[in-house]
């Protein structure tokens, strides 16, 4: 398969295919959200106020994990810190950022977090592929070279993924198929899991994911892994301690609480 589009839609020298999916993503997550957000008690009013601070949050945690991956660049170019049409916004940095302000918001306005966390996985997860898909059109982010079936040849020369007529993986599709199939899972098992548990559950196999498709992209190294291999592996081992702590917690409360005089 050979795409022929280079990063940019229509000509436009300011506007991306990712940029353009990545809106239309946050659009699409965002109504969904607010949406659903009425069944946590939150009026449509607050519904859309938590929709716009998360989405700020989100924006400023991507920018600001991108500038410390590639923060060589940005030392010698600093300007380029406020270049927003040029993207350069980090997955992890964008989930994390997201998160962190939507949730300190739901709780001054007086909602339960875990819930609200729940509610905000599903939504989440289909904005992102949305906003995934301007990167399979415009090659984003370049990756190594595959000769399997479903690889992809890229030859604008202006495309991230450009690799002089050689096909590489697709990893921006990898990772809308990752999000989907998270989706799917939550969705079929949403009525079955406790209160609190579809975000880190989500978190661990996006973290995992990722962490796979890593290998196959072509982004900065520290101490042998990339950035989003390594928040990956964080969010991995801190989802696996708390199953463990919440099984000795059920474990604990499954005893007897007093003795009888």
């Amino acid at each position: 398969m050979t795409i022929s589009y280079g990063p940019y839609a229509f000509d436009s020298p300011f506007i991306t295919w990712m940029g353009l999916f990545t809106i239309a993503g946050i659009l699409v997550g965002g109504i969904l959200f607010a949406c659903a957000m009425p069944r946590q008690g939150a009026s449509r009013r607050t519904s859309f106020r938590l929709v716009l601070i998360s989405i700020f949050g989100g924006l400023v945690g991507a920018r600001l994990f991108h500038i410390v991956d590639y923060l060589d660049f940005f030392t010698g170019a600093p300007f380029h810190i406020f270049y927003l049409w040029e993207g350069g916004y980090s997955l992890w940095g964008g989930v994390l950022g997201g998160l962190t302000v939507g949730l300190w918001k739901a709780g001054r306005e007086g909602l339960e977090r875990l819930p609200v966390a729940d509610t905000a996985m599903l939504p989440g997860l289909i904005g992102f592929a949305i906003g995934r898909v301007g990167g399979v059109i415009g090659g984003d982010p370049p990756a190594t070279g595959s000769s399997l079936p479903w690889a992809i040849v890229y030859d604008h020369p202006d495309s991230f993924a450009f690799a002089g007529g050689a096909a590489v993986h697709p990893v921006a599709l990898y990772e809308v198929l990752l999000s989907l199939t998270i989706v799917l899972c939550l969705f079929r098992r949403a009525k079955r899991l406790p209160e609190g548990a579809a975000l880190p559950l989500a978190l661990a196999a996006w973290g995992a994911g990722r962490f796979a498709i890593a290998f196959v992209r072509l982004d900065p190294v520290t101490f042998g892994l990339q950035q989003a291999q390594w928040v990956g592996l964080i969010a991995v081992v801190v989802v696996a301690l708390w199953v463990w702590c919440s099984r000795l917690r059920a474990r604990g409360g499954d005893g007897p609480t007093a003795r009888s005089p």
